[in-house]
């Protein structure tokens, strides 16, 4: 009995400017029918390649009536569903990411799955996420969230380290978030905090925080970054020698980090000598006090907000603009940017120099004595 042609259309031979075999087949996961072509221009000679088509084609048409489909064998991981593969890229970055990293892929990935199960399109199958689906997925976020441009752009990211990830494993053909448009995104502005606003923090800090003022110490005197600072035990501490070790497995740049502690600061840390080696130094979400459970780096920023919202200080005041006051300050000191730029762990000498506009135009002023 004849098969109902339901899942494919029978293959014919097309033999124009170019000659192939040209068939359709349901796409088992996006329920489509798919146009496929075989072609055959390799064949030297009109009449031997028709005569090889017409050999195709009836290879094809037999294999279809016995219920191949080529999808199965283009992509034999595409059964697997976008919750599961999503998982698998969890656990597959949780071995080679640091924390901090997976913490955030993992944040990205709830809110997308958030998005698929709202849309019923969890459970189905990686293949069938479209650009459409992206694009979908990054309106909803902005009008969830408001995301900045730089927020946007971090999304569309992840969507793309996610689809290679997905594609790597064979679970789709091709990466759906290819080509997508970023958005243009300002260039960071450098926020140098005055001295008279840094008297008002230290002031409030002395009355409601003590021990902040020392995890501040640490961006703007040793210019070390948040999630850096929570990480750093007792053991790091060099007390004889008054150095502090950032290990490889804490900094951002995965390198060695030795600093020597200016004065108060190592003052403050020789008082920290009876806690175990094991205790983080800055480990209360309230107090900041050293103990054995590590902080999360966000609890610096809530308390950095909360300052600065009771002094009613400008917004653009961020906690890192304690390490772009220091980096500045330092080079209108007349360091060399070659120091400052090992202190400050920066990629390159490049980095550095963004802040010495301010120096600069100072030094500038001092030879300008022109009269009109």
């Amino acid at each position: 009995m004849p098969r109902i042609f339901v899942d494919f259309r029978p293959a014919e031979v097309v033999h124009k400017t170019e000659t192939y075999v040209s068939y359709y087949v349901v796409n088992p996961f996006t329920g489509k029918m798919t146009r496929k072509r075989i072609r055959c221009n390799h064949i030297q000679g009109k009449t031997e390649r028709l005569k090889y088509a017409r050999l195709v084609c009836q290879a094809v048409n037999e294999r279809l009536y016995d219920g191949w489909n080529p999808f199965y064998e283009e992509l034999p991981n595409c059964a697997v569903t976008i919750r599961d593969a999503i998982g698998r890229f969890l656990e597959a970055k949780a071995k080679t990411v640091r924390e901090r990293t997976l913490e955030s892929y993992r944040s990205s990935a709830d809110m997308f799955l958030e998005w698929l199960t709202l849309h019923k399109a969890d459970k189905a199958y990686c293949v069938t996420v479209t650009r459409k689906m992206i694009q979908d997925y990054l309106s909803w976020s902005c009008s969830r969230k408001s995301l900045s441009n730089r927020s946007y752009n971090n999304y569309c990211m992840f969507l793309s380290t996610l689809f290679d990830f997905f594609k790597f494993k064979g679970f789709i053909s091709d990466n759906p978030t290819e080509g997508l448009e970023r958005k243009k995104v300002d260039r960071k502005i450098r926020v140098v905090i005055p001295p008279a606003d840094r008297r008002l923090i230290k002031s409030w800090v002395d009355e409601h925080a003590p021990r902040f003022f020392w995890v501040m110490q640490m961006c703007y005197r040793l210019f070390i970054r948040p999630n850096e600072i929570v990480q750093l035990r007792i053991a790091d501490i060099d007390f004889k020698n008054g150095l502090l070790k950032i290990p490889s497995t804490v900094a951002k740049n995965h390198g060695d980090r030795v600093l020597a502690l200016p004065g108060e600061l190592l003052d403050y840390f020789v008082s920290l000598r009876s806690h175990p080696d094991t205790y983080y130094i800055f480990a209360d979400r309230h107090t900041f006090a050293p103990g054995p459970k590590k902080m999360a780096p966000t609890r610096i920023a809530e308390k950095w907000k909360q300052m600065r919202d009771e002094l009613k200080l400008p917004a653009s005041y961020q906690f890192y603009s304690l390490k772009d006051t220091g980096i500045t300050e330092m080079l209108e000191a007349g360091v060399p940017a070659k120091f400052v730029k090992e202190l400050a762990d920066h990629h390159s000498l490049e980095m550095t120099e963004r802040y010495t506009h301010r120096s600069n135009a100072k030094k500038i002023l001092e030879y300008n004595t022109l009269k009109f």
